[in-house]
């Protein structure tokens, strides 16, 4: 019923679609100045040391043979070969090498992740009561929250997206030098990649929806949400990586073939797709009835116990 509802909720807020899309390409412009700024000695050592020339033979191979294998092989070569580049010249570089390090762990998800609540706000409006309320007026109204949220949560899940990588990569290593799972390295790969990320979304999920909800601090959200949806961990992480699926599998084919214009669209759903799963997740597993459309009111299961034990009540 979670992903029913999710898909549901997506059709009836789709304008949010263009209001991310907006946002993320006003802030992505003025982190990519600020990468600019700070990127052009180390740019100008890595094209010194041939990197950006095997990165464009790596991909021109892959769009010829279409090999998800020697594409995962390619990527960890050039990472290992863009890293071992920095630290050999790192007494030249340390200076724009610390500036980049904090502008894509901090300062990217700070500008780039604060439509998430405003976002949230706007669909809380919506389910709770059926109005539509304007997303510059869900920014604005809650810009305060939204900050204390947004630096609580780079805290918080910054050590934790280093874990999740560093698995990911130790995985892929290890995978390209077992012989014997070739084959179905990027099956295994892209299998390991949404039940990370979905063990991240299930654990956050709460997080945003009690805050709006509630209208409680950024801490107390987090303990609320998390004892709310852990208490449907299980139904919670499986319909997780069944959105994360839908999405990726959207994203790939709507690139593919529209030779990646259609990501302008999908990529934006994709991100909204899990906002939505989140607020119906809090939702479903608080109890709380909610609007999937104008006319349909979605009951969980616990509220219509409550509901049937108020009737029995009277009648006895």
């Amino acid at each position: 019923m979670m992903y029913k509802n999710t898909i549901k909720l997506i059709l009836t807020n789709f304008n949010l679609v263009w209001k991310i899309l907006a946002y993320l390409i006003l802030s992505s412009l003025c982190v990519l100045g600020l990468v600019y700024a700070c990127s052009l000695p180390i740019v100008n050592v890595l094209k010194a040391n041939d990197v950006f020339i095997n990165i464009s033979v790596m991909f021109s191979e892959f769009g010829s043979s279409l090999n998800i294998y020697q594409l995962i092989v390619g990527a960890v070569v050039t990472i290992e070969t863009f890293l071992d580049v920095i630290v050999s010249n790192i007494s030249n570089l340390w200076v724009y090498v610390t500036l980049l390090l904090v502008i894509i762990a901090f300062v990217r998800p700070f500008l780039c992740g604060i439509y998430k609540f405003a976002a949230c706000n706007e669909l809380y409006n919506y389910m709770s009561s059926n109005i539509k309320m304007g997303f510059t007026t869900s920014l604005f109204s809650c810009f305060g929250k939204n900050i204390k949220y947004m630096l609580c949560s780079i805290a918080l899940q910054f050590p934790i997206d280093l874990g999740l990588i560093a698995i990911f990569y130790l995985v892929a290593k290890w995978l390209i030098a077992s012989s014997g799972l070739i084959i179905i390295a990027p099956i295994i790969l892209i299998a390991l990649w949404c039940l990370l990320v979905a063990l991240k979304v299930t654990i956050f999920a709460g997080w945003i929806p009690a805050i709006v909800t509630f209208d409680c601090g950024v801490w107390q959200g987090l303990f609320r949400g998390a004892k709310a949806v852990l208490r449907r961990f299980t139904r919670t992480f499986s319909t997780s990586i069944l959105v994360l699926m839908t999405a990726f599998i959207v994203n790939v084919v709507s690139a593919v073939c529209t030779f990646g214009a259609a990501l302008f669209v999908t990529f934006p759903l994709a991100l909204l797709a899990i906002l939505i799963f989140d607020m119906v997740a809090f939702y479903s597993s608080q109890g709380m009835r909610f609007y999937v459309d104008g006319e349909t009111v979605v009951t969980p299961q616990k509220m219509e116990e409550t509901d049937v034990l108020s009737s029995l009540k009277y009648i006895i």
